[in-house]
């Protein structure tokens, strides 16, 4: 057993089988980490229909959590939405987060 002081980084990424974006943004997420030597807990979450939508708040697939905070600062409160997600990296729209965001959110969120 761990350390019950030890804060647990947990990552979440929820998608639905429609967007296959979430893969890459797995890998995305496991090559920060591995290049900011961090340890993280990750977990995928899939969306399957409208009501886990809702109950998850999901603002369109891939969305990724740290500890229960959306990546993407400028992420809006949703009522829960079937669908790909779009992320904007400087003036373009792209179907998964960008690695800078991805770093930046590291620093920001993780204990």
């Amino acid at each position: 057993m761990g350390d019950p002081h030890t804060k647990q980084n947990v990552i979440k990424i929820l998608y639905t089988d429609t967007c296959p974006f979430w893969k890459e943004t797995l890998q995305l997420i496991n090559e920060v980490a591995t290049d900011m030597k961090t340890k993280v807990t990750i977990k995928k979450v899939k969306v399957k229909n409208e009501e886990d939508a809702k109950r998850l708040r999901f603002p369109g697939s891939p969305t990724v959590r740290i500890n229960g905070v959306d990546i993407d600062p400028a992420a809006k409160p949703t009522e829960g939405f079937i669908g790909c997600r779009i992320y904007v990296n400087n003036g373009r729209a792209q179907e998964l987060p960008p690695k800078e965001m991805v770093k930046s959110a590291f620093q920001r969120l993780l204990k």
